[in-house]
């Protein structure tokens, strides 16, 4: 069966500092660095993504996008504009990294936000462009581990304004018969190793993420495929609210289904079509509470290829 290699969305933070006792200017701490700059350490080892890059800045959510020679990608989102300052996880800050080894966020398998760190150092309005600095803890999807993010840093990203294209963008279903949509910025993105159907919620702090280990074709795929979808349903005074189907604990899955109806590749705007539904629930330390019944859901979102 042909399996489809997903790119994704990228997004990072900005960093600089002075001291007391010396006169430091804007960028000074990116001295190392050429424009253009987008790398992280993953436990350890480096990744550059700074081969493409593009950095969309809004009121109601900005992304900082880049991508690698071997096809990697990086995405943290910001659930605002673009401004100078310290963001992090309780705020609705993401990131998400494909590279070959699989796919990392900063939701861990038990559902709650990882720690993350974003530092927006630099928005420069009359050159346009932004630097600064990210670091935090991942969940490795492949390994099924947690992985450390050090030394993130991005340096002179050019960046446009305007509203992030959320036309033609379907991610929503019935949870226990009340609809809710999680349109905004829905996408589908991953690699060969694994595939993420994701959006939000604007009217909270609310994802919802479908991931498939194996990478995603026409065809159906179940628990038996170890398909997790996660939803955080919590607000800004509760940001870990999050449902699955997938118990860390017991490492064991509740139902559910996954239909993915077609996987448009060849025209000018690829898109992933399909439906969704299954049983999610709370886990505790492994113990689950009231369940969540997901019907009717749908799923007509682009797929992300950086050129």
């Amino acid at each position: 069966m042909k399996k489809y290699i997903l790119l994704p969305f990228i997004l990072l933070g900005l960093y600089w500092s002075c001291t007391d006792s010396e006169l430091s200017t804007p960028g000074d701490e990116f001295a190392n660095y050429e424009e253009g700059t987008y790398s992280v350490d993953i436990d350890g080892i480096p990744n550059d993504f700074s081969e493409i890059t593009n950095v969309i800045a809004s009121d109601n959510a900005s992304q900082i996008n880049g991508s690698s020679l071997e096809f990697g990608t990086i995405s943290i989102t910001l659930a605002g504009p673009l401004l100078e300052g310290t963001y992090d996880q309780s705020e609705g800050t993401m990131i998400m990294i494909m590279n070959e080894d699989g796919a990392f966020l900063n939701i861990s398998q038990t559902g709650g936000l990882l720690p993350f760190t974003l530092k927006i150092k630099k928005v420069n309005t009359e050159e346009h462009w932004v630097s600064g600095t990210f670091s935090g803890t991942v969940f490795d999807t492949a390994s099924g581990e947690n992985s450390v993010l050090t030394n993130g840093v991005f340096y002179k990203i050019p960046y446009e304004e305007g509203d992030i294209d959320n036309v033609n963008r379907t991610l929503k279903g019935d949870f226990n018969d009340e609809t809710v949509d999680f349109s905004t910025n829905a996408k589908a993105e991953g690699v060969t190793t694994a595939g993420v159907i994701s959006g939000e919620n604007p009217d909270g702090i609310q994802t919802l993420s479908i991931t498939v280990p194996g990478g995603i074709s026409e065809d159906v795929f179940t628990e038996e495929n170890e398909v997790v979808i996660m939803v955080v349903l919590g607000t800004s005074e509760n940001p870990n609210d999050t449902y699955s189907n997938y118990n860390a604990v017991t490492e064991t899955y509740l139902p559910v289904s996954l239909t993915i109806n077609s996987i448009d590749m060849e025209s000018n705007d690829p898109r992933v079509q399909g439906t969704f539904s299954g049983t999610i629930t709370k886990f505790t330390n492994g113990v689950p509470g009231e369940e969540i019944i997901i019907t009717n859901g749908e799923i007509d979102v682009p797929i992300i290829i950086l050129p």
